[in-house]
C-alpha cells in the first residue's frame, strides 16, 4: 500500500497523524479551559489569535532558513519549542505568561496545521511522489490528519472522565490533556530524526518575478478566506455550541468526532474531482455552498439542526486543501517551493491571527456576527479566486 510514496513520505505522514491526534482534543478544549481559568472572553480571543500569530513568525522564520538549514532541522526545531511552550502553557494562569508562550507552542484553536510544520511538510511532500500522484500525496496527508483529529477529539470528553470517575481536580483535568499533548510532540521529534534532510545550499531564497506575482496574488487571497476561518475556529464553535445549547463536553466531542469523519470523506473525494473538473473548479464550487451553509448555522432552533448544518457544512468546507496545498507548490519550481509554502501560509496566519479578538468580541455581542460575516467573506474569496486563477494551470492540466 503506498508503494508510489518514498519511505521518508510515509513517515511524514505518521507525524502528520501523530500531530492531529492531539489537535483534536487540543482545539476542543482549549477555550473552555481558558474560560475554566477565569480568562475574559476578549482575553481569550487575544491568546487564541496569538497562538495563531506565533505560528506565522515561526513560519517566516522556518521557511527561510529550511533552504539552507534543511526542512527536517527546521522540523525539529519547532518540535522542540512546541514542547517547552505547552509545558509553560499548562503550568501557568497567569495572562501575560500565557501570551508569550501561545506564541511558540503551536496549539491549534482551530484543529487544522497552523505553525510551522504545514509549510515545512507542504515543501517536503513534493519530493516523495512524481507529479502525477503529487494531489493524491496531499490528499492522503489530510485524511491521515482528518481521521487523527477525528480520533483525538473523541478525547474531548476525557476531562471530565478524570474528575468524575478518578477524582482529579477540575483545572488539573484540562492540564493532563496538555502533557499528553506534549507527550506526542516527543514521539514526532523521534520520527523527524530518522527522516531524511531536504536543502538547496546553493540556492538563494528568492522567488523568481513570475513566482512572485502568482505567490503574491494567491497569499492575498488566501489571507481573506483565512481572516473568516479565525471568526470561526473550532475552539470559537465548540464554545458557542457549549454556551448557546448548554451542550455537555462528551456531546460536543462527538459531533466534531462525527463532523472531522465527513471531513475526510470529502478530502479524499476531492483528489478524484480535481483529477475531472481541475484544481481551480474543485476548491470554488465545492467551498462557495460550505460558505452559505455557514451563515445558516446560528438560525437553526436546536442544537439537533445546528449540529445537522454543521456536519453538512463540514462535508464540503475543507474539501479545497489538498487541492489548494498542491496548486501552490504546482506553480513554482522546485527550489522555490518552501518559500511559496512559507508565504502562503504566513498569509493565512498572520490573517487568522487578527481575528479571534474580534471572534470573542462578536460572539459576546450576537449570537449571529461570526458566522454570517465569516460566510459571506468565504464565498467573496471563491469568486476572487476563481476569476484570477481559472486560467492558469498546474502542469498535469496543460494540455
Amino acid at each position: 500500500m503506498l508503494g508510489w510514496i518514498s519511505r521518508d513520505g510515509k513517515l511524514l505522514l505518521l507525524n502528520r497523524g501523530i500531530r492531529s491526534f492531539g489537535y483534536g482534543f487540543l482545539s476542543i478544549l482549549l477555550g473552555i479551559y481558558l474560560k475554566e481559568l477565569g480568562v475574559a472572553p476578549l482575553q481569550i480571543g487575544i491568546l487564541l489569535g496569538a497562538s495563531i500569530l506565533g505560528g506565522g513568525i515561526f513560519t517566516i522564520i522556518t521557511g527561510r532558513y529550511a533552504v539552507r538549514h534543511g526542512i527536517r532541522n527546521m522540523s525539529m526545531f519547532s518540535v522542540a519549542l512546541s514542547i517547552a511552550g505547552v509545558a509553560l502553557f499548562a503550568l501557568t494562569n497567569n495572562f501575560i505568561v500565557l501570551f508569550i508562550t501561545s506564541l511558540f507552542a503551536f496549539i491549534s484553536p482551530s484543529g487544522g496545521e497552523l505553525g510551522p510544520f504545514l509549510s515545512l511538510e507542504q515543501a517536503y511532500l513534493p519530493f516523495t511522489v512524481p507529479d502525477r500522484r503529487r494531489t493524491m500525496a496531499f490528499s492522503y496527508w489530510n485524511i491521515i490528519s482528518t481521521l487523527a483529529l477525528s480520533l483525538g477529539s473523541l478525547l474531548g470528553g476525557v476531562p471530565l472522565l478524570l474528575e468524575n470517575g478518578f477524582g482529579v481536580g477540575h483545572l488539573a483535568s484540562f492540564k493532563a490533556m496538555f502533557f499528553l499533548f506534549i507527550f506526542l510532540n516527543l514521539l514526532t521529534l523521534i520520527i523527524y530524526s530518522r527522516m531524511s534532510e531536504i536543502r538547496f545550499p546553493k540556492e538563494k531564497a528568492k522567488l523568481s518575478k513570475k513566482s512572485k506575482k502568482i505567490v503574491t496574488k494567491l497569499s492575498a487571497l488566501f489571507a481573506i478566506d483565512s481572516f473568516a476561518g479565525g471568526l470561526i475556529l473550532t475552539s470559537i464553535i465548540s464554545l458557542w455550541f457549549y454556551t448557546t445549547f448548554n451542550a455537555p463536553l462528551e456531546t460536543i466531542a462527538l459531533l466534531f468526532f462525527m463532523a472531522n469523519i465527513l471531513h475526510a470523506v470529502s478530502v479524499w473525494l476531492s483528489a478524484k474531482l480535481a483529477e475531472k473538473i481541475g484544481l481551480i473548479n474543485t476548491m470554488v464550487f465545492t467551498h462557495i455552498p460550505a460558505g452559505l451553509l455557514l451563515i445558516a448555522l446560528p438560525f437553526m432552533p436546536s442544537f439537533q439542526l445546528a449540529a445537522t448544518v454543521y456536519l453538512f457544512r463540514q462535508l464540503l468546507s475543507e474539501m479545497d486543501v489538498p487541492v489548494r496545498q498542491s496548486y501552490v507548490v504546482a506553480m513554482v519550481r522546485p527550489k522555490e517551493k518552501p518559500i511559496a509554502t512559507s508565504t502562503t501560509n504566513t498569509a493565512r496566519l498572520f490573517a487568522k491571527a487578527i481575528s479571534p479578538p474580534l471572534a470573542g468580541k462578536l460572539l459576546a455581542a450576537s449570537l449571529y456576527s461570526n458566522f454570517v460575516v465569516a460566510g459571506a467573506m468565504k464565498v467573496a474569496y471563491d469568486l476572487a479566486l476563481y476569476f484570477s486563477f481559472r486560467k492558469m494551470k498546474p502542469p498535469e492540466e496543460r494540455n
